[in-house]
Order: structure tokens, then sequence, then C-alpha cells
């Protein structure tokens, strides 16, 4: 059964939509960082929303159609039931809603365009309603087969029976349903063929495992959901603003392409074997790199590899649960982040030793030469941490560590390629920034590895260190280290804080990829029961349906922060692959 307070995740791979109790109240188009036209979750009824229910009291039960990202609502009243199918269709910036009820139902679609501050003008047309922006030439239409009626309100009532409901976002309606060319539109039955197949297909492809398989198959499923076709871009989370403290100042978009979170897909995809996905998300980072100065410029792209939109506040809308502000964009586009080169650099390696692919290596030497130039030259400089503390620069040690992680994967793509000539520049310099962070980064007194240097703090990311080989794991600085952040930043058994607090104030809930990395500590330090325990503990704390967001509230076991996001679902594919792998060992 469905939790409290959850929703639940469509997409096409172009662009998405959140669902909950029947209603749609997300839903970006014609890509994931459009407008949203329902805005409904950031707000109230008056930001726009799509309904489909019984008029009478129901029960509920809602799931994934097998490893699809089709929908199954199922609502059960004592004189009948309703069952309705919704999904995203490929190829398209639309929604279909298939229902075959036994009794009547209510359908409350209330567009609002420019995330509920602009409302629609409607016109009726004869199977259906199209809502234009009075400011633009966009618009949504609504198709009906079935018998329906409309009250005053607008509601519309359709009768018992079988039909679907197809709402359709048009640039221009022109080109919509009601427009001349709308014979090209595929019937929804076929399309909800079609989308099956895909999905299942998708997965078939993956490696399969033995252990958390449904957890698994969802999280490939939604790191899939996440990518952009058109580019092989792949975004942080499906949503805007949803708070991480609720009440908060926390709520940030994450509609973009981080290239730390991307290479952390990539690397999750070439582990499970699919290998033509991870090359493309590899693909488009290569094409945004600028090898004349810092290789990666920003931390974060739009989808088409340009900027995102610049950060604002949409103080029309009052924020999901009230948290406030709302902001779409994000400002650390603008960021000096030193670590996701090293990131980058650790995708293009895994997915080369595991797809045994030398080709794309080869064709990005390039890339390689550049990162490592880069990193040759600046390893020394401060920076944002990959947490984007919006203060100032800092030796942390997690960068230094990245930095390394560049030179170490540069030197062993380099060996496999047969270009020695440069391993021996790259070697010598890894060792001197991994000496450099042993040194300064690891506090004596307190006998543990430090957030940054001068720093008496823990910061969950030095998980990492032994993650990338860079210190072994029976280390007895790191296992201090490990045995501080359990003590320190553990919220619950295997949930953990990212850290104590920092420009926003103290830190609440726990991050949820943390759990992934320490699953993953344990799987190296051959403690698969612990290990497998923790893996469980993130999945009770998932949705009822597998989906996690970037932090959860473990008390309630509620989401929080943007959803369903690529950072926990990447790293939980890992850790299983991990886990399956020792288990096999």
């Amino acid at each position: 059964m469905q939790k409290s307070n959850e929703h639940i995740f469509l997409s096409n791979s172009m662009t998405s939509a959140l669902e909950s109790n029947g209603e749609i109240d997300w839903f970006p188009c014609p890509r994931f960082d459009s407008d949203s036209i329902f805005s409904k979750i950031l707000g109230d009824d008056r930001a726009g929303y799509f309904s489909i229910k019984p008029k009478l009291d129901y029960t509920l039960h809602t799931s994934y159609v097998g490893n699809s990202l089709a929908v199954l609502n199922t609502f059960e009243t004592k004189k009948g039931r309703l069952k309705l199918i919704d999904f995203i269709p490929l190829g398209m910036p639309a929604i279909m809603r298939i229902f075959d009820s036994e009794i009547p139902f209510t359908v409350d679609v209330k567009p609002v365009f420019r995330y509920g501050s602009i409302k629609a003008e409607v016109s009726k047309e004869t199977n259906g309603f199209t809502f234009r922006n009075p400011k633009a030439e966009d618009s949504l239409e609504i198709g009906i087969k079935g018998k329906y009626s409309e009250d005053k309100e607008g509601r519309i009532t359709v009768e018992k029976g079988r039909g679907h409901v197809f709402a359709l976002y048009s640039k221009n309606s022109r080109y919509g349903l009601f427009g001349s060319g709308g014979s090209v539109f595929g019937h929804p039955n076929e399309a909800y063929e079609s989308m099956i197949k895909y999905w299942n297909m998708q997965i078939s492809m993956a490696r399969s495992v033995s252990t958390f398989k449904k957890a698994y198959q969802r999280s490939i499923a939604t790191i899939l959901g996440l990518m952009y076709l058109p580019s092989g871009a792949v975004i942080a989370a499906s949503s805007a603003s949803l708070p991480e403290i609720i009440g908060g100042l926390r709520n940030w978009d994450y509609r973009y392409v981080w290239i730390r979170d991307a290479s952390y897909a990539a690397n999750s995809l070439s582990k499970a074997g699919l290998f033509s996905k991870s090359r493309r998300i590899l693909n488009f980072m290569i094409s945004v790199v600028d090898p004349s100065s810092k290789t990666f410029n920003h931390p974060l792209y739009s989808v088409d590899g340009t900027a995102p939109a610049p950060e604002e506040t949409l103080s029309w809308l009052a924020g999901n649960r009230n948290s406030k502000p709302v902001r779409i964009g994000n400002d650390a586009y603008i960021q000096m982040q030193k670590d996701i080169e090293g990131a980058f650099m650790d995708a293009l390696y895994v997915y080369t030793v595991n797809s045994k692919d030398t080709v794309l290596a080869q064709e990005s030497w390039w890339v390689v030469e550049s990162i490592a130039r880069w990193v040759t030259s600046s390893w020394k400089d401060k920076s944002i941490s990959l947490w984007e503390e919006r203060s100032e620069q800092k030796h942390y040690v997690h960068t230094k560590l990245m930095d390394y992680v560049s030179l170490d994967r540069a030197s062993k793509l380099a060996k496999i390629l047969d270009k020695q000539d440069f391993t021996y520049k790259w070697d010598k310099i890894k060792s001197a920034i991994k000496n450099d962070f042993l040194k300064n980064g690891f506090l004596t007194k307190r006998g543990a590895f430090v957030n940054y240097y001068g720093s008496e703090s823990l910061d969950a990311s030095l998980l990492c260190l032994p993650l990338y080989d860079a210190i072994d794991i029976s280390d007895k600085r790191f296992l201090s280290t490990l045995s501080q952040i359990e003590a320190e930043l553990s919220v619950d058994e295997g949930l953990l804080l990212r850290y104590k607090s920092d420009f926003a104030g103290d830190v609440v809930h726990p991050f949820t990829l943390l759990s992934t990395w320490l699953a993953r500590v344990y799987i190296k330090l051959g403690e698969l029961d612990k290990a497998k325990h923790i893996i469980n503990i993130l999945i009770d704390n998932s949705t009822s349906q597998y989906l996690m967001s970037e932090h959860v509230d473990h008390i309630l076991n509620e989401s929080r922060g943007n959803f369903p996001q690529l950072f926990p679902h990447a790293g939980l594919v890992e850790a299983i692959i991990d886990y399956e792998d020792k288990k096999i060992s």
C-alpha cells in the first residue's frame, strides 16, 4: 500500500510527472527543466493539478506496471471499482490516463502556466477542451474518449465504462490534438503497449541480481527515467524546491545535469551492464568540456548543455507544506567545484574497464589530457565542497581526494591505451596530492580525517577514501574515522547526516546516498551481513514503490528534498552489485 504523503514518478525520458492519490501535481513541459503546468506540489489548487477520482469514498492501491514507469491506480468503492493506468507516452509531452470503471468518476483538470502565475483560457472542443496560455502560444489539450458531462465549476463527470483521458502539451495549439495534424497522434492503448515493451526491454538488458531484485530494478528504471534521451543528459532529480526540512530554507531546483551526479549514474549503469546508456551520459559530459581552462567550467548544465535558468524565487507559490522560498534555476552554476573532474574520470575509467570498450577513451583522450593538465595546475587551490555550501572556498579533503582520483584514473587509462609516456608525471603528482591530504586532512588529536584542512569536524564524504582505493580499507586512520562518523553523524542505524551544520543552519535529516557508501565500505571490509542490513534499512526508508528522495525523515518514514533523486538510486545499484560480487567471490 502507498504510504502517506508519497508520490510516484512518471517519465518518458524527456519530461516527467509526479502523482499522488490519483492527482498529478507536477508536470514540466515540454522537457524536465521547463515551466510546470501542474505545480500544486509547490502550492495549492491554484497552482494547477490533474485529478481523476471516484465520486464516492474509496480505498486506493497504487503500483507500477512491472518494470515500467506506468502506474496502475485501483480505486475500490462500495459500488464498484475504477482502474486507472497513467503514463507519459514515449516521444511526447503528454499524459495518457486509460480507465476501466464500474462507477462514474470525476476528472478535474486545472493547468496553470508559468508555475501557477498565468491562468489558462478554456475553450470546449468536440471531444474535450483546450487550455491556452493567454500570454504565449502554448496550450494543453484534453481529449476524452467516453461519455462525460461538465458542471459549472468545470469538473467533468465521466460515466462508467472504458476509455481514456489524453492530455497533450503543444507549443502552439495548431500542432495539438484538435489541430489539422491531430491524426498523427497514436491511440493511448497502442502507446501504452509500446511503452511497456520499451521499459521491459531496458530493464531486461541490465545485469541480473539475486538479492534486493525489486529495489535494484526500480533504481535502474528511475535512473533511466531521469535521463534526457535526446542528449544523453541525466538530471539530479525530477522536481524543484521540495524542502529538505519542512518549513525551512533548503529548497532548490535539481532538474539539471550535475557532472558529479551524472558520473555516479554512469558508474552504476556501467556496472549494471547498460553500456550504451552509460556511454551516452559520458558523451554528454564530454560535449561540455572546455580544454583551454577548467575542464568543466560549471558544476551543472541544462539538458541541452547550456546554462540553466538564473535562480529566482516564485513568490506567488506557498511552497510545499508552506516551505519558502520556492526557487527555480540554480546559482550553484557559478560555483567553483573542483571535485567534479575526478568524478568524471572515475566514470570514464569504470566504463572502459567494465565494457572492454577502449574506443571512447581513445576518442576522448584530449579530455583526459585536459583534465590532467587542469588538476596538475590547480590541485593546491581551494574549492567549494561537493555539498555546495554557499560560503568561502576551503581545502576540502574530499576535493583533494578527487584531484588524486583524476590523475590516478588518467594514469590507468594511459596504461590501458598504451600511452605510458604520460604515466610517470601523473603518478608523481597524484602521490604528492595523496601525501598532502593524508598529512593535512588527518587531525591527530581526534584520530580522524576531517572535513577540510584546519577543521575539527567530520564529513561523511570521507567514507569515499577507500571506495576510490586512495587508502586501504583496513588503515587504522580510516577505521577510526569510520567509527567516529557512525558515532557522531548517525541519526539511526545505517542513516547518516552529511555533517552537523552549514551556512543554512543545522542539518536535520539523513542523506540517503550516504547509506549506500556506508554499505559499500562494509562490503569492502568483508562484513556482508552488516552491509545487507544497511541496504535493507535504506530500502525500508524508501517509498512503497522503492523510490528515494535526497533525504528521508526516518521518524515519519517520509521523503524530504527533491524526488526522486539520482544520487541514492545510483548508489544503491552500485552497493547491490558490490554485494553480489563479494558474495560470489
